[in-house]
């Protein structure tokens, strides 16, 4: 007769070797995709053009040179002061500016057949 021990320890081994083995992009060393972003809570959206590989960001018909602090985390000039872009995941941005009381405002990523890339 087989023990509790014998059947949960086989199990836990393939549950935790799944795991380790997945590509779910936790541990991936590499800059989030590009993209359009709109803030949704507004009418009309106001949307934003991130590259975040080449440090550019367009808004308000203003590019923007991104500085890196993380690859998540980027800072640029806006208003003689430095505002903060939060990439909080591959489908959203948060974007702090500088002393504003109000909440950081969120962006989220357009779908691709409607994003398009500002001119240059």
């Amino acid at each position: 007769m087989m023990s509790v021990q014998n059947k949960v320890y086989p199990s836990f081994i393939f549950i935790l070797g799944v795991l380790l083995n997945c590509s779910c992009g936790l541990f991936e060393k590499r800059f989030p995709p590009k993209g359009e972003f709109c803030d949704v809570m507004v009418r009309p959206p106001v949307c934003l053009y991130a590259d975040f590989e080449k440090r550019h960001l367009f808004w308000n018909g203003t590019e923007y040179k991104l500085t890196l602090r993380t690859r998540t985390e980027y800072t640029f000039p806006y208003q003689d002061n430095k505002a903060e872009l939060l990439v909080s995941t591959q489908n959203r941005l948060d974007m702090k500016l500088p002393e504003s009381n109000q909440p950081p405002k969120f962006y989220m990523r357009k779908k691709e057949k409607f994003a398009h890339e500002p001119p240059k």
